[in-house]
């Protein structure tokens, strides 16, 4: 018994942690227009690696420079984000042209319309672990366990709180023989 009282413990309180932290990246997230991403190609080697993530800031056209790394909506799938460093401004024609650091031949230009940031920090392998966190093991593991755990946690306290206060007991009755 002491030992699931010291387990229980220790994953209430590792929730909470988790919990905080979540709430501590979806508040930056907000206030400071950042995004998550998830390196999928090795275009921009040795800058970052697939598997890394990248941790991206809202801009705009005229706030790009030569050499910062930029994603942007590829005009070919706007579902796609590509990620690649600035090698060329046009501002009388509103775009821009990237290439990737392992490429030898640079992107086609792309319209300011279509950029979505700027990456602001490089995350080592945090991107598998984005990944695991997307699958169906990682939602089991993150969130259905600890959700099964917590509902089964809290009947259970409230089983002790009815049996304490005797609520639902029926009045003992007497046998006649």
């Amino acid at each position: 018994m002491r030992l699931a009282k010291a387990v229980w413990f220790w994953l209430q309180v590792s929730g909470a942690v988790v919990a905080t932290l979540a709430v501590c990246w979806l508040t930056a997230q907000y206030a400071f227009h950042l995004k998550l991403l998830n390196v999928q190609t090795g275009s921009m080697r040795p800058t970052f690696n697939p598997g890394d993530a990248l941790v991206m800031r809202q801009i705009t056209g005229p706030d790009l420079r030569i050499g910062m790394i930029a994603s942007y909506h590829s005009a070919r799938n706007p579902n796609e984000l590509v990620t690649h460093r600035v090698v060329g401004i046009f501002p009388e024609k509103q775009s821009f042209q990237t290439k990737g650091d392992r490429l030898s031949v640079p992107d086609p230009t792309v319209q300011d319309g279509l950029l979505v940031g700027r990456v602001v920090a490089v995350l080592p392998s945090m991107g598998r672990s984005l990944n695991w966190l997307r699958s169906w093991p990682g939602l089991v593991v993150c969130v259905y366990i600890p959700a099964a755990l917590i509902g089964v946690g809290e009947l259970y306290r409230l089983e002790r709180v009815y049996v304490a206060q005797r609520i639902y007991h029926l009045p003992e009755k007497q046998v006649v023989s």
